[in-house]
Order: C-alpha cells, then structure tokens, then sequence
C-alpha cells in the first residue's frame, strides 16, 4: 500500500513539473529573462501580464514591444507590434516600429515593406522617410534617398541637426539633401510674387487681426499725509529715505607751472620791424611761434610779394 501512495505522489510530481516546463516554454523568450529588482523589468512583467489578460489598447501593445526591444528581444517585439496591428490595422507607428526592429536585424526586404506601409498611411512621416531613405543609401539608390532624406527635412526640420538626430552621421547624402532644401526654400522666397492690390490685402488683414493689448496705466503711490489723532497722538512722519552716499571725487589733477618762455630772436632791426626775419641760413623767412616750449619751434611764413621785392633791393 505505502509503495502504491509512494508511486501516485512521484507520478503526480512529474506531472506537475511537466505542466510546468510546458506553461514555461508558452512564454516568450524575454520572460525568463527578467529580472525581479529591476524596476523597468517589473514594467514588462506588469505590461506583459495585462496583455496576457487582453487588458492591453494598441498603442500600449505598441509601447510593450518597445521596451522588449530595448531589452535585447526584436523577435519578440515584433510579435507584440503584430498583436498591436491585429487590433489596431490603421496604427502606423506600429509598422515603423515593424521597420526598425527589421532593419537592425539586416532584414532589408522586410524593414522596406514595413516602412513603405507606414508611409501608406502616414506620407509625412519625418522619422520613418529618414530612415527609409538611409536604408536606400545604403543599397546605393542615392536618388531614391535623396528624395526620402528631402520629405523627411520638409515635415521635420530638426531631423538634419545631428544633435537631435545623430543617425545623420551615417549618411554621405544628408548634406545634399539639406542643400537642395536651402536652395529650393531660397527660390520661393525670392518669387517675385507680391501683391497686386496690397492695401485692400492689409484692410482685410487688419479686420481679423486681435487688437493690440491695453497699456497698463502709471499708478502713483498714494501721498503720506500726516495724520493727527484728536487723542493727541503723535503725528505720523513718512518712513526716511536713504539718501545716496556721495561718490569719493578725485583730486584735482596738479599742472605743473610753466617756464618762461626763452627768447628766440634778438630786438628787430628796421627790416625786422616790418615783420620780415632773414635770420635763417637756409635764405627763408622764418616767424617764431609765440608761447613755444625751451626748444625752438619755427615754421616757414612766406612773405608777400613787396616785402620780397624790399629784401632783394
């Protein structure tokens, strides 16, 4: 009897274990990888249960699969974005998301395909044209790149800054791309397209144009008048002002006195009276500047025509 109870329990373990192996082997690969003190992996689990339980919308079966794909599983993270799609078919971040996860795994068909029906349903889509173009550059259709890498600009500008999206790097053909954009935005800017009637343009304009905003009035502090009690308190004084320091003045800077003057010339003779000096070797008249320094500063004074005809005779 004992060895029959012993058989029926190990029967009923194995059993047990099997079920267990089994129910373990129905969940996807990144459940058995999770770690219990993590908390992004507590995420999963709490994602993943719900989802279990069909408590999940499409766009959070799209997060889930996300953050599968950032855990290192993009086989099972398209599974959950094609579970998301089963609810959701018009859901085109799902099918980038589809082309992304396909495309690190060198699927290039694949990541095509799914990008192409992204754009199907979304043609502005900035980030899925960029990388769409980047994988036709990486095929060699420069052409075909070109004109996703120019979509991708249009929609989204920041796309081209390398801070915002450093997959630019990766490109030879962004900067052509970017060019043709600055050259096509340059050519209908400078459209001579103006207005033929532009004041009745601005009439109209100016009816649907908010009116500007009230200027705030200057308000003036009350004035503190002093107030007497009939109890003979004490008059209400208004509170001091403090008054400015003045600055520190510099001292006035000292001139030094001046020397006299040495003299230049000795007393004019008769010709030197009439404001001719023919003291200088060179044979040109010369005029002393009055109030010069120890050293002789002369300049030249030409006289008039009498006054040289008088010193030639």
């Amino acid at each position: 009897m004992r060895a029959r109870i012993g058989v029926f329990c190990v029967a009923v373990g194995i059993f047990s274990l099997t079920a267990v192996v089994a129910a373990r082997a129905e969940d996807p690969k990144f459940v058995r990888w999770l770690a219990a003190d993590d908390p992004g992996d507590e995420t999963i689990r709490d994602y993943w249960e719900r989802a279990e339980q069909d408590e999940l919308t499409a766009t959070e079966l799209v997060d889930l699969g996300t953050m599968v794909f950032y855990r290192g599983f993009p086989k099972d993270a398209l599974q959950i974005y094609k579970r998301a799609l089963d609810l959701d078919p018009e859901l085109y971040e799902a099918w980038f998301r589809i082309g992304l996860a396909e495309h690190s795994r060198n699927e290039i068909d694949n990541a095509r395909q799914a990008y192409q029906k992204c754009l199907k349903k979304r043609p502005g889509h900035g980030w899925c044209n960029f990388y769409l173009g980047l994988l036709e550059e990486q095929l060699g259709h420069s052409s075909n790149a070109l004109l996703y890498y120019e979509t991708s600009f249009k929609h989204a500008p920041q796309l081209s800054d390398p801070r915002y999206n450093p997959a630019v790097l990766s490109s030879k053909l962004v900067l052509g791309a970017r060019l043709r954009d600055y050259d096509q935005r340059r050519f209908e800017a400078a459209l001579p397209m103006s207005y033929l009637q532009p004041k009745k343009v601005n009439r109209v304009r100016q009816k649907y144009e908010p009116p500007p905003p009230p200027m705030p009035k200057a308000t003036t502090a009350p004035k503190n008048e002093a107030r007497s009690s009939s109890e003979g308190s004490p008059t209400k004084q208004p509170a001091a002002q403090p008054t400015a320091e003045p600055k520190p003045q510099k001292p006035p800077r000292s001139i030094p006195a001046r020397r006299a003057p040495t003299p230049l010339a000795p007393t004019p003779t008769g010709a030197e009276k009439s404001g001719v000096s023919t003291g200088s070797s060179a044979g040109i008249p010369v005029k002393p500047i009055g109030n010069t320094s120890d050293e002789a500063h002369l300049v030249p004074w030409w006289p008039s025509l009498s006054q040289t005809a008088l010193v030639l005779v």
